[in-house]
């Protein structure tokens, strides 16, 4: 069952999760925003009692995406992660994910996790790029509350797995899933536009991109822009 009471006093307990089939002004990562149609797919956010050190919450995307990914195998073939935090089937976008954290003194004192996840939707705006869901992969409807459920649960088995001493294997992985990854594709660095491939995402979740020539690129979010292959 998906946690929805508080632990003791006011504070929210480890993995609370709120749940909505409706939101009028969804949030992406920067000013991007999620559109959704009333009923149609998953939108949560969850909380967690995180305590990594402030310099490694990237730490934290990469646990979050894996599970996300590791979900979705439940109904699909195949699953991506496009970095920093979208998920990607067949090279269209089904999830999206905005991470936040409090932070006291250098550490992680808490992190709220917001998804949306098309789940039954099957027609989206045409300014959206490269929309789908599981309805428009597999042809079949979905009961959003156990795909929630699901989620909710592999977040909880792999909770223990986020820690520094985790962080080689679970930064392998994420790097093993990576949508566009070894793959020459073009990309727009500031006001330049260069054909490279990505080589790896460094502790502080930056893509790190390497060109023709040889030469790496290393880019924060909204920094750089995948153009296409």
């Amino acid at each position: 069952m998906v946690q929805s009471e508080r632990a003791a006093g006011s504070e929210l307990a480890h993995l609370f999760a709120l749940c909505t089939d409706y939101q009028s002004a969804g949030r992406g990562m920067g000013t991007n925003t999620w559109f959704s149609e009333r009923g149609k797919n998953l939108l949560a956010s969850l909380f967690f009692r995180t305590t990594l050190p402030a310099t490694r919450q990237f730490l934290f995307n990469e646990y979050f995406a894996l599970c996300t990914r590791k979900t979705l195998m439940q109904y699909l073939p195949e699953v991506q992660i496009k970095w920093p935090n979208d998920i990607y089937v067949n090279g269209k976008k089904i999830a999206g994910i905005l991470i936040e954290h409090t932070v006291v003194g250098n550490r992680l004192n808490g992190t709220v996790a917001g998804i949306g996840l098309n789940v039954n939707q099957e027609h989206f705006p045409d300014d959206i790029p490269h929309p789908t869901s599981l309805y428009l992969e597999t042809g079949s409807l979905f009961e959003v509350p156990a795909v929630m459920e699901l989620l909710h649960q592999t977040l909880a088995d792999h909770w223990e797995e986020l820690s520094e001493t985790n962080a080689t294997r679970l930064h392998d992985q994420y790097m093993e899933h990576m949508y566009q990854r070894g793959v020459f594709s073009l990309y727009r660095i500031g006001e330049k536009e260069i054909t490279a491939m990505i080589e790896d995402v460094d502790p502080y979740g930056r893509l790190q991109l390497r060109d023709h020539d040889g030469r790496q690129h290393t880019c924060g979010f909204k920094e750089v822009r995948f153009l296409g292959a």
